[in-house]
């Protein structure tokens, strides 16, 4: 992946703290998220998965009704070690501002309310988490 510039986004403001995030849109079976312009997602490196979409996202855009079989939904654990199962779909998240089109596996789990991009998402990416100016940079 090569880009022809950089670009930033402002680092989100969730419960009063700043996080680097990115611009995504995703297209589900039922259309995308969000309907216009691109959707600020937190970037969180202790989520190993590609992207986590809150229960009532991953709905809107109709992952619902293209998960994979329930025998290949992966585990995740909270911090005090709890066991739970993510639900799965297949979906395509694009970095609009980047010109960039990813394909990938977009989770939930019952009670979510984040939207996080996770490890899987950004290791292809070269990511300048510029603390100073409060942004994110794909360069």
């Amino acid at each position: 992946m090569e880009s022809q510039s950089e670009v930033c986004w402002d680092y989100l403001k969730p419960d009063g703290r700043k996080a680097p995030a990115l611009g995504l849109v995703v297209q589900g079976t039922l259309g995308t998220l969000p309907g216009k312009g691109e959707m600020l997602t937190r970037i969180d490196t202790g989520y190993d998965g590609f992207l986590l979409l809150s229960e009532d996202n991953y709905k809107h855009v109709g992952l619902h009704l293209s998960e994979l079989p329930r025998r290949y939904w992966p585990e995740g654990e909270t911090v005090t070690g709890e066991a739970f199962k993510l639900r799965r779909a297949l979906a395509l998240v694009y970095v609009p501002k980047a010109g960039l089109k990813l394909e990938g596996y977009i989770d939930t789990f019952q009670g979510n309310t984040e939207n996080l991009t996770g490890l899987d998402f950004i290791k292809t990416m070269k990511l300048l988490l510029n603390g100073p100016s409060q942004q994110t940079c794909l360069t």
